[in-house]
């Protein structure tokens, strides 16, 4: 953060930084203040499973329900701080390999932060069968459905920054593609999670598991190809083989959508 704010380049201002500058700048807010709280989670754990605390016992006064929001409250933020630099990968790459520049650049980045922002305040949507009570359903079922917006922001404009360019479908720009198409799956299973009665059928089944890892695979790691493959020159001088990373990221897609892709119709 320090480093973002004090050793930019002469003339860049925040607004002239890449997008996926501005996007590890988020993640690493999100870090700040997301570890102190697993930490609290973990040594509250601890002493309990070896020195007999009982902060989750409830018939010695302890409550199971503080893991479960300690836990979440870190973990839902920690789904951003792991796909947001993703997404930082991909409005580089995009705009690149469509020969255009990146579509509504102060959306991307104001998208970012609101993705971060709200990150906070969706955890519980992890929690509607522990029974936290009608009312808290409610309120994380309404900020589960608005988090989709900024997210769908970004898509838009990806997908805008593609519309009418030359595009060359190198290794990086398939991946990042496949970032774009495969989280765009995640997240409208994830949108239905939203809807607590669908969420409660849905809780513990093979469906969680396809939308986990549309979102955590299909989003992370192929945006980390995607990164892999455009930035391995920059950095050791010499290029990859283009046909051995598009071999790479077609065996990646069907090999995913073959083993997940069924399981949003199992569960």
């Amino acid at each position: 953060t320090v480093t973002i704010f004090n050793m930019r380049a002469p003339g860049m201002t925040l607004f002239k930084m890449p997008v996926f500058t501005w996007m590890m700048l988020v993640v690493q807010l999100l870090l700040v203040f997301a570890m102190p709280v697993i930490a609290v989670a973990l040594f509250l754990l601890t002493f309990s499973r070896l020195f007999g605390a009982t902060f989750f016992t409830p018939e010695l006064g302890g409550d199971p329900l503080l893991w479960q929001h300690l836990f979440w409250i870190f973990g839902h933020p920690e789904v951003y701080i792991l796909v947001l630099p993703a997404f930082g990968i991909i409005s580089e790459v995009i705009p690149t390999f469509s020969r255009k520049p990146i579509f509504g650049y102060p959306f991307m980045v104001f998208s970012g932060i609101a993705i971060g922002f709200m990150g906070w305040g969706v955890w519980a949507h992890h929690m509607f069968v522990s029974g936290i009570g009608p009312v808290s359903v409610a309120a994380f079922s309404l900020s589960t459905m608005f988090i989709a917006v900024p997210t769908g922001v970004k898509i838009l404009n990806w997908m805008a920054t593609m519309w009418g360019g030359r595009i060359k479908f190198s290794a990086a720009m398939l991946f990042a593609i496949g970032v774009v198409s495969m989280f765009t799956i995640g997240g409208l299973s994830g949108v239905t999670h939203s809807v607590a009665p669908a969420d409660t059928q849905q809780t513990d089944t093979y469906y969680i598991v396809a939308h986990f890892h549309y979102v955590i695979f299909g989003g992370i790691i192929f945006g980390l190809f995607s990164g892999f493959y455009f930035w391995w020159p920059k950095i050791f001088g010499h290029k990859l083989s283009e046909k051995m990373g598009k071999l790479n990221f077609w065996v990646m897609l069907v090999g995913f959508n073959l083993t997940f892709g069924p399981m949003h119709i199992l569960g």
